[in-house]
């Protein structure tokens, strides 16, 4: 991302200033993360010469450039919410993904991608007391559910439905709608972490575990429970861990008090596009 200042000459004749060069990086809580950002790095060769660029790295602590949300964005949430959990607008978004909705269900959102813990978390869910309605996103989530179910066992207290491809606006919906949202990747626990629901993150698997210290230090950054953490350990275990351990009880009161904190501590930080635009300003 390259600001350019423009000027004019002693010709009267604009000319382009040295830019502002943000080189915008990966989403991470790791310690490297506020030590390197708006580090700069000078160009020592080539046609950019002489100029210098930033590295700029979102993040989830004052000392980092903030996580992308827009303006209205807990308006917009509040009015789709507003009326309880089995009123106004939330039951009408679900009723119009074809899908019916029973009261007294927790609701599941289901964002991942094949997850070996997925039998152990259908197991878990179905002994549960309280019914719960699994929303399944299209794509590879939706295919690991089928593949699973086609050969599972019979499910008494859980009830599955399967999603359409939905828009960005209608994922925030989902997300807004359930009780408990398992997701995958850096933006969609961005948004989940938004919508101050409790929330799973599998996060995108690397050789040799190599995420792992990435998703440690997520969870440090929220201030995870034992339990939490248990679950998403388990829940990002790899092939050559066929996910056997056994799942923590959900604990969804504790979950959701743990989750609406560090929506809290996050809102109080300037979102990402406003701080690269006083970064900007700053060195222009």
């Amino acid at each position: 991302i390259a600001h350019h200042a423009y000027s004019t000459g002693a010709t009267g004749q604009f000319r382009i200033n040295t830019p502002v060069w943000i080189n915008l990086e990966y989403l991470s809580a790791e310690p490297f993360v506020e030590r390197s950002h708006g580090l700069p790095s000078p160009i020592m060769g080539g046609p950019a010469k002489g100029w210098t660029k930033h590295f700029f790295y979102p993040g989830f602590s004052a000392r980092t450039g903030g996580l992308l949300r827009e303006p209205d964005l807990l308006q917009r949430q509040q009015a789709f919410v507003r009326g309880g959990p089995n009123t106004g607008q939330r039951t009408k978004w679900v009723a119009q993904r074809g899908i019916e909705a029973t009261p007294g269900e927790t609701l599941v959102s289901l964002f991942c991608y094949e997850p070996t813990a997925l039998p152990a978390l259908l197991a878990q869910l179905d002994t549960q007391p309280t019914p719960t309605h699994l929303l399944v996103t299209a794509g590879r989530a939706g295919a690991a559910m089928r593949k699973f179910m086609d050969n599972g066992p019979t499910l008494r207290q859980v009830r599955i439905s399967y999603l359409p491809a939905l828009t960005q606006v209608d994922f925030d919906h989902l997300l807004w709608t359930c009780d408990l949202n398992f997701v995958r990747g850096e933006d969609s626990v961005v948004r989940a972490l938004w919508s101050g629901k409790p929330l799973v993150w599998q996060i995108y698997p690397q050789d040799d575990d190599a995420h792992i210290a990435k998703l440690d230090a997520f969870l440090n950054m929220l201030g995870a429970q034992a339990d939490l953490r248990a679950i998403h350990r388990v829940w990002n275990a790899g092939p050559s861990h066929p996910g056997t351990a056994t799942l923590p009880v959900i604990d969804l009161p504790s979950w959701s008090r743990t989750a609406q904190a560090n929506r809290e501590r996050l809102l109080q930080m300037d979102d990402l596009t406003t701080q690269m635009l006083q970064f900007v300003l700053k060195k222009r």
